[in-house]
């Protein structure tokens, strides 16, 4: 694994990311034999690192016969190309690794046509420039496979391109209907969202009923799963459990999910689900992160709770949370629970119903004021 740490006073932050790409390479049975970190505040043009480090790789993928090198870094085409050739093995980012992991994860055929195309996006440029760079002495002529070869292939990347965009447009126009339908329906949407392993498909489970597979393997759970929960006579709440966060998501990789991620746009309220018996920092990375990228979704903070899940994994943790990670700041409700042991579940859906009246009565509210005006 390889990585370029941009910031010279970040003593423990990369070490947290880094430790979540171990995870993550190593979920596709791949094991990682070396490490190399530098310290630079900007990436080089040609290798992403230094000449002087990429040497040390090269000597190191030699003599331990590596087959692939992982940057937990996000390369250009133009780096990923030239390692390869410096290397002489296969070279491959972040992005690249989670995307293989949601295409190893992937069962319906939504997921997987979002994955062909989020992965045409980010080696498109790549292929052009290998193409090119095989083709450059090849003239077209008579059984050359020069300029005519590459410009077929280019033509068959941008046509499947533009047929997978059709394909998944049509899809998110019909995912909007379905969401709309469900809405006029009455039932509050309770969207689970998080990082991955934070145990949503567990919580799912136990808010629901249901029984849906839950493995320790990240990114189980790519398409939406939809499950009503009734409380009482006056309440029924619709949960959704959706697709997995992972620290540095690429902005890239949220919009070609962007149909899985409709849900979170068009639910009442969010859990942002956190594991409690994560070291502090690790957890304040993530709290932070969630929050802001829920943001980014269109989730405000007013739809938002957190919720400590795990927390029968560390002993009196829930009385520590709210000082450690300085909550009352944020200014969002947030509770501790453990779903593999039921335990404050209760309190959790009290909170929702809570949260669903006081959002409804504000969205009353104001349908009164806009009458009043007309």
């Amino acid at each position: 694994m390889c990585m370029l740490k941009r910031n010279v006073h970040d003593h423990m932050v990369y070490r947290i990311k880094l430790n979540e790409l171990r995870r993550l390479v190593e979920t596709l049975n791949l094991k990682i034999v070396g490490e190399f970190v530098q310290i630079e505040p900007h990436p080089f043009a040609r290798f992403y690192l230094g000449k002087g480090k990429i040497k040390e790789v090269k000597k190191f993928v030699n003599e331990n016969h590596v087959d692939v090198v992982v940057f937990y870094n996000i390369l250009k085409s133009s780096q990923k190309l030239n390692l390869i050739r410096e290397l002489r093995c296969d070279v491959v980012d972040r992005y690249e690794i989670i995307l293989e992991i949601f295409d190893k994860m992937a069962s319906d055929n939504v997921s997987k046509l979002q994955i062909e195309l989020a992965r045409l996006q980010k080696l498109a440029p790549y292929f052009r420039l290998a193409a090119a760079a095989r083709f450059r002495h090849d003239r077209p002529f008579f059984l050359s496979m020069g300029e005519y070869a590459y410009h077929s292939q280019l033509r068959e990347l941008k046509n499947r391109q533009s047929r997978l965009r059709k394909q998944i447009e049509e899809l998110k126009i019909e995912k909007r209907r379905q969401i709309e339908k469900r809405r006029k329906a009455g039932f509050p949407f309770i969207c689970i969202a998080g990082y991955y392993n934070a145990g949503k498909t567990s919580l799912f489970n136990v808010l629901t009923g249901e029984n849906k597979l839950v493995t320790p393997y990240p990114f189980t759970t790519l398409s939406s799963k939809y499950q009503k929960r009734y409380i009482n006579s006056d309440v029924t709440l619709l949960f959704v459990d959706t697709i997995g966060f992972v620290i540095d998501l690429d902005p890239r990789l949220i919009q070609s999910f962007e149909i899985n991620l409709e849900d979170i746009r068009a639910s009442d309220i969010v859990l942002l689900l956190l594991e409690a018996n994560e070291p502090t920092l690790a957890l304040r990375i993530k709290l932070l992160e969630g929050i802001r990228l829920l943001g980014d979704l269109g989730a405000s903070k007013e739809r938002m709770i957190i919720v400590f899940n795990k927390i029968d994994l560390v002993k009196g943790v829930e009385n520590t949370l709210d000082e450690e990670l300085d909550l009352k700041r944020l200014n969002i409700p947030w509770i501790a629970i453990s779903a593999k042991e039921r335990y404050n579940i209760e309190g959790l859906l009290n909170m929702i119903i809570e949260k669903v009246r006081i959002i409804k009565e504000k969205c009353e509210c104001e349908e009164t004021e806009i009458e009043k005006e007309v």
